[in-house]
């Protein structure tokens, strides 16, 4: 791929990561609108059940009233009751007053004396003594205009019929519902009769926003629901309210990811640069023999100085190198700057050099050709080579691993696992590995002479390390109470600023001649 090529792809995927994060808000606030519409919905929904089932209940206590206070006339001629039942019968909501007796009505507020067995008006079943309360799709006198009946009975069928004509439910129905913007409906528990609005109509059976009321007083329920174009309404309303926040907020986000992938992007193209004008170098840290207080070697650790902007923190720079592809090529440089500085200034033929490599280095067929290429430019007698391998991903237990492995342990080349305990390492992964050390982590160290847990897991790594048969390298060491710990409890080798900070090549084979000729340093 050309550059060009690499510098078109990179823009594209930068413009596709900012309109994603840019869409990032319309993704949420979309169901979010849905969402919050659809409670508002069912809030009013269950408002307008509410409303009904009160007045309901209002209609529903004046017949129930009516018809304790008339079921004394039950059993009277209609001579004897006929002042009385149209007297009771001249107030609002109520369409006749029937009496009855032996389950046969034979007297109305409305009409002379008659004879219907109270089964052809309502089954026989459904009507058992005490009260009870009917809906019914009409009447023998108004047959087409639904009424809702307070009956009284009773044992032996003698009582009163209370007929609440159902004009002024359905006008309370079609009121509450609007236009349309409910369905709702009045019905028995059982839900086998009831009573909706002419125009909103009752909310289908199975529906899962149906609101639903219960009267604490009838046998009756409220159920109501929302129609679509009511949530609808609501969805377009609350997209007018939110859409300046989110228009701002994906305004935002698009700017904070651009400017983040632009310095990104940019990272990554400054380190190519870097590379090629030479602004890294190496500095190495020593590493020290706790058996005898000799340096045993050094870890070669690579160091970024930008111009004009001063050092790069090594941690930042490496986290873009490997999500960006970079980490393998960077590791290449580094073994190009140590191998330069090992010829202008080698170490000899004990002096260990760690170099650090990823897992995704060592998967490739080439790390056996780079490192032979590194020990040919350094050449005999300069050093000798460490490859710590960074726990910040895995090993995949590939053959081409165990091979690389295998050739780079036979060639000479020492295996160490970096940072050892914070990563992805398991008992059975260094078993099958050829590993030579184990570097603890300075979390660790930083944890000797206290409770934390972390120097718990300090004792199980030495006791891990002395059963696999492998040396341990303790890294961070900054107090002489860390280093007689260490030692006491077998560790090899340490390093960290008790002893030296990272130097220069220069600086690190002055430091070794000096540390060679002289006593160990005091503790700073």
């Amino acid at each position: 791929m050309t550059t060009g090529e690499r510098q078109d792809k990179r823009w594209w995927l930068r413009w596709l990561l900012v309109a994603a994060a840019a869409a990032l808000p319309l993704a949420v606030a979309v169901p979010f609108v849905y969402m919050q519409a659809g409670l508002l919905a069912r809030h009013d929904a269950r408002g307008a059940a509410e409303v009904v089932m009160r007045q309901a209940d209002a209609i529903f206590a004046e017949a129930d009233r009516l018809a304790a206070e008339m079921a004394p006339q039950a059993g009277k001629s209609c001579a004897e009751a006929d002042s009385t039942l149209h007297d009771a019968a001249f107030q609002p909501y109520f369409r006749a007053i029937v009496l009855v007796r032996h389950r046969v009505l034979y007297c109305s507020s409305i009409t002379d004396a008659f004879t219907l067995p109270l089964a052809q008006l309502l089954p026989d079943s459904a009507v058992p003594p005490g009260r009870s309360f009917h809906f019914v799709p009409g009447t023998p006198m108004v047959p087409d205009r639904p009424a809702v009946m307070a009956v009284r009975l009773d044992a032996a069928g003698d009582g009163v019929i209370v007929t609440v004509d159902g004009r002024y439910l359905r006008d309370l129905l079609d009121a509450v519902g609007g236009s349309g913007r409910y369905r709702i409906g009045i019905e028995s528990l059982d839900g086998r009769q009831g009573l909706a609005g002419r125009r909103a109509g009752v909310p289908p059976p199975g529906a899962s926003s149906v609101q639903e009321v219960v009267s604490t007083i009838y046998p009756f329920r409220v159920r109501s629901l929302a129609d679509a174009a009511l949530l609808a309404e609501y969805r377009k309303r609350l997209a007018g309210s939110y859409a300046p926040f989110v228009v701002l907020l994906a305004l935002l986000l698009g700017y904070l990811c651009h400017h983040f992938l632009k310095y990104r992007f940019s990272l990554v193209a400054a380190i190519r640069r870097g590379m090629r004008r030479g602004e890294f170098e190496v500095h190495y840290q020593p590493v020290i023999d706790l058996r005898d207080g000799s340096c045993a070697g050094a870890e070669a650790l690579m160091r970024w100085f930008r111009p004009g902007l001063g050092a790069v923190r090594p941690d930042l720079f490496f986290a873009v190198a490997e999500s960006s592809g970079l980490a393998i090529p960077l590791t290449r440089h580094l073994f190009k700057l140590v191998g330069r500085d090992l010829r202008r200034c080698p170490m000899g033929p004990l002096f260990r050099v760690g170099l650090n490599i990823t897992a995704s280095h060592l998967v490739e067929l080439s790390i056996v050709d780079d490192v032979a290429r590194l020990r040919k430019v350094v050449g005999s007698g300069a050093a000798d080579f460490v490859l710590e391998i960074t726990e910040r991903e895995p090993l995949p237990p590939i053959e081409q691993v165990y091979r690389n492995m295998g050739v780079l342990s036979a060639s000479g080349v020492k295996l160490a696992i970096d940072d050892f305990g914070t990563g992805h390492s398991s008992l059975a992964y260094l078993e099958r590995f050829p590993v030579d050390y184990l570097k603890i982590d300075r979390g660790f160290v930083a944890a000797i002479g206290t409770d934390a847990v972390n120097a718990s897991v300090l004792e199980m790594i030495i006791g891990l390390a002395a059963r696999l048969g492998v040396e341990l390298t303790a890294e961070g060491v900054e107090t002489h109470g860390q280093r007689d710990y260490l030692a006491a409890q077998g560790v090899h080798y340490a390093q960290g600023f008790l002893y030296a900070r990272p130097m220069p090549i220069e600086a690190l084979r002055a430091w070794v001649d000096e540390l060679r000729g002289g006593p160990m340093p005091a503790e700073p």
